[in-house]
């Protein structure tokens, strides 16, 4: 049987993205009050959906998981998209998720062709305006 804890998931998808993307990665939710690096330089939210288990009757366990990243990117003044800012974030996602597909399959690996995108603009609690890049993609999980 496949283990149904998503914390793996969250470590393998945290390690991929802290410090290639930004240091400011958070966990399943936006945090409550934001610090000062992350007004000014933007933060990444990971949020894990189901896993759902593929396991076979020959001893061979794995599965999938969809992962969430989300992608705050402060805005200039006036709320205009900080382009630069933006396509930083941007780029670095998608080589993360690209360097994970080309990398020697482990327990865990992206699978390229299942990843979606999208954006939207977001005024948190504190009235701080970001745009949001989102990138959706699957983990599959192979434990032998």
């Amino acid at each position: 049987m496949l283990d149904k804890s998503t914390i793996a998931i969250y470590d393998y998808v945290y390690n991929l993205l802290f410090g290639v993307v930004t240091e400011n990665v958070y966990l399943m939710f936006e945090p409550e009050e934001l610090l000062d690096t992350d007004v000014q330089d933007g933060f990444v939210v990971v949020s894990v959906g189901d896993v759902h288990d593929e396991s076979e009757f020959n001893s061979q366990a794995y599965g999938w998981a969809r992962v969430f990243v989300e992608a705050y990117v402060p805005t200039k003044s006036r709320g205009r998209l900080d382009e630069t800012k933006y396509a930083a974030f941007e780029n670095g996602i998608n080589e993360v998720i690209e360097q994970a597909t080309e990398q020697d399959k482990g327990a865990y690996f992206i699978v390229e062709d299942s990843v979606v995108s999208s954006s939207r603009k977001e005024q948190n609690n504190m009235n701080n305006q970001f745009m949001v890049f989102m990138k959706s993609f699957i983990v599959n999980i192979d434990k032998e």
